[in-house]
């Protein structure tokens, strides 16, 4: 027994650098390179702030674009930062694998890793492995140290709006201590302290720019509202939907019913806001557990996801931090296996995410109409979305009802299994 204990880590560390080399080397071919783009415009656009530019990257908090300047500064600049870039989000990865592993249970590790690998060499080359890893730590540590928790998603929405909706659902007072005002101070002290620093340095416009930047941007066609469109420009004859790089740097869709689907997002947006407002309502009531407000957490991810008008595939990689803390949380066989299905279908949805970017992108992209099998793939990947989001909404308020408690460090699941298979 000892020694299966040892091979437990020793088996997701080979894990882990077999995905990671198998990605590098998908990555190397020709044909989808183009993922790394983003580190170039990155590295453009910083080499222009060094110049004296004042308004680069507006779509990105202050904050981010220091944590970027930073590796830029750090990587020797334009010409030789590219591999300090990459290399950080590959530890960063690395180390959220780790802080996640349990001798115990070693089911939350295995996820992430399987989770961050299906999802391809993206992680490495986007910010939004940042902002995901920060909730997967508010979201561990949510129990047990609950202002170092509050004080990551203050952090996360510091550098990216959206973890700022995940307060709401830590709030709720918990059953055996009562750590929801130290989740609120550790936010309010990273949150508001690094905002008045940006506000300071940066001044008012500067810090509202990117939210003037998303309120002006039109459908991407990976989106969810997009998806009817994106299918009727592939499966009718008729070429009335563009496809075009905006000013924003993003592919759009234009032509009939965009402005119905811009609408549709909208509506979508106030309905997650309503969720968000719903769940932490009942979370409070009736005083749920961890694995409740976990679950709220990710009902109210899926449902930002599900709503955004601009769904670039690096957003996946927001789903990975709540299921892997319910993994740890989890405190009965009922939720145990509704985490498994989750598990898996996050799983999924990694692996289709990262055929449609890069694999299928041209195929999606096709002029004047888009590729069947791609656009199928990216239509499978948003009705899984839209179930899913459903789903855990769903288990969430009856998680509730269930009197579901929050297990703490030093308890250990009562009945543990084997492999993450069994859920």
């Amino acid at each position: 027994m000892t020694r299966i204990k040892y091979m437990v880590p020793v088996a997701l560390a080979a894990l882990f650098l077999a995905s990671r080399a198998l990605t590098y080397v998908l990555w190397l071919r020709p044909d989808v390179t183009f993922v790394a783009n983003d580190v170039s415009y990155y590295g453009y656009h910083l080499y222009q702030l060094e110049a004296g530019a004042d308004d680069v990257m507006r779509e990105y908090p202050p904050p981010a674009v220091w944590v970027l300047h930073a590796l830029y500064r750090l990587g020797g600049g334009w010409q030789t930062w590219f591999g300090l870039y990459a290399g950080f989000f590959l530890a960063l990865d690395a180390v959220v694998a780790m802080t996640l592993y349990r001798k115990d249970n070693w089911r939350a590790s295995l996820f992430w890793i399987l989770f961050t690998g299906a999802n391809g060499a993206i992680v490495w080359f986007r910010f939004d492995l940042l902002p995901a890893a920060l909730v997967a730590w508010a979201c561990l540590w949510l129990a047990g140290r609950p202002r170092v928790a509050g004080a990551m998603v203050g952090v996360g929405a510091a550098i990216k709006f959206w973890p700022a909706l995940l307060i709401a659902p830590m709030l709720a007072p918990d059953p055996r201590r009562r750590p929801a005002l130290d989740r609120l101070l550790g936010f309010l002290a990273a949150g508001l302290g690094l905002a008045a620093i940006s506000l300071a340095l940066e001044g008012w416009r500067r810090n509202t720019d990117p939210l003037t930047w998303q309120g002006d941007r039109g459908l991407q066609i990976e989106s969810i509202p997009a998806t009817p469109l994106m299918w009727l420009r592939t499966y009718t004859d008729t070429p009335s939907w563009d496809i075009k790089l905006s000013q924003f740097n993003a592919l759009e869709i234009y032509g009939p019913g965009v402005d119905a689907m811009l609408a549709v997002s909208s509506v979508l947006t106030v309905l997650s806001i309503l969720l968000t407002l719903g769940l932490t309502a009942l979370l409070i009531r009736r005083r749920a557990g961890t694995s409740s407000i976990l679950l709220a957490i990710l009902a109210i991810v899926l449902a930002t996801i599900v709503a955004n008008k601009t769904l670039s595939p690096q957003y996946v990689l927001w789903l990975g931090g709540p299921v892997a803390a319910l993994f740890l949380h989890a405190d009965s066989a009922w939720l145990r296996r509704h985490v498994g299905v989750i598990a898996w279908s996050l799983i999924v949805v990694g692996l289709l995410t990262q055929y449609t970017y890069p694999w299928g992108a041209y195929g999606i992209m096709a002029i004047p109409l888009g590729s069947g099998p791609e656009t199928s793939v990216l239509v499978l990947r948003n009705l899984l979305l839209l179930v899913l989001t459903g789903y855990v909404s769903v288990l969430a308020a009856l998680s509730t009802r269930t009197g579901a408690r929050p297990v703490y460090r030093s308890e250990r699941p009562q009945h543990p299994v084997s492999e993450l298979a069994k859920l």
